[in-house]
């Protein structure tokens, strides 16, 4: 059996650079950019999950779900609803940590997670 291994994960926007200037403003270093086609941003390794209805922010059962570490969850925030952001209620995880649903300026639902401690 040959291997799989996740290679990336693409929002799809009618104006790739704005909303990539969305997201260097929380933090991503730019990679790779083709204006106006492709913005690909520097990441560390990441795990792919599946989750159920109830631990999922998505609107939709087919949507994915970006979820973004941080170190200070309402710094995060504050700067995705200054850059136009429609930010959620914090959900805390007691020992877990904390978690907001957020939709970015086009519309996709992603989330920011603090870990405990």
């Amino acid at each position: 059996m040959s291997s799989v291994k996740l290679k990336q994960v693409y929002l799809t926007a009618n104006d790739p650079g704005r909303l990539a200037e969305f997201y260097e403003g929380l933090g991503l270093k730019v990679r790779f950019a083709d204006p106006g086609k492709w913005i690909q941003f520097v990441s560390d390794a990441a795990a792919f999950c599946v989750a159920g209805p109830t631990e999922s922010v998505s609107d939709q059962l087919q949507d994915a779900v970006l979820v973004f570490d941080v170190d200070d969850l309402e710094a995060a925030m504050e700067r995705a609803a200054a850059m136009g952001a429609q930010v959620g209620a914090v959900r805390d995880m007691a020992s877990h940590g904390r978690a907001v649903k957020v939709r970015d300026p086009g519309g996709n639902v992603i989330q920011f997670y603090q870990a405990a401690g």
